[in-house]
């Protein structure tokens, strides 16, 4: 069909811009519809994305118990997780790892990976959760929405 989406625009001139002043905020506009300046115009960066994201609970994962008598010792040293093999995640103590994550837009993925395959005790919290008085080995902050 070769119909361009976008033309007589500058790329090269959009990128140097992005470059230099990080992501920006802008409209398309096309030939022959409302004007630019008569839509309205949404900032996102006026809005709490995290809060609009994030959980608005606290969430406990557990690892899953793994295969028995892969050590010599008989006790576990790896057991798959899909495609990858999960470690052992202990503390001194014996007891399993646990890390508390911040909420502010966390991907399921970085969820299942922590649980599944690092094999620790996740405790997933909304990005505005007091946890000073949590007990946990780890803190995880989140990447959240957007910029």
């Amino acid at each position: 069909q070769r119909i361009p989406g976008i033309y007589g625009v500058d790329t090269r001139a959009v990128t140097k811009l992005i470059r230099q002043q990080g992501a920006v905020l802008g409209k398309v506009e096309v030939d022959g519809s409302t004007p630019a300046d008569a839509l309205k115009f949404e900032d996102p960066n006026l809005a709490n994305l995290s809060a609009q994201v994030s959980r608005t609970k606290k969430e406990v994962f557990l690892p899953p118990p793994v295969a028995t008598g892969s050590g010599a010792d008989g006790s576990p040293e790896h057991a798959p997780a899909g495609k990858e093999h999960a470690v052992s995640a202990k503390v001194a103590s014996g007891s399993t790892v646990h890390i508390l994550a911040v909420d502010c837009g966390i991907k399921n993925n970085i969820i299942r990976y922590l649980v599944n395959v690092l094999r620790v005790k996740l405790t997933v919290v909304p990005w505005d959760y007091d946890f000073r008085n949590e007990e946990f080995d780890g803190l995880f902050l989140s990447n959240g929405p957007g910029d």
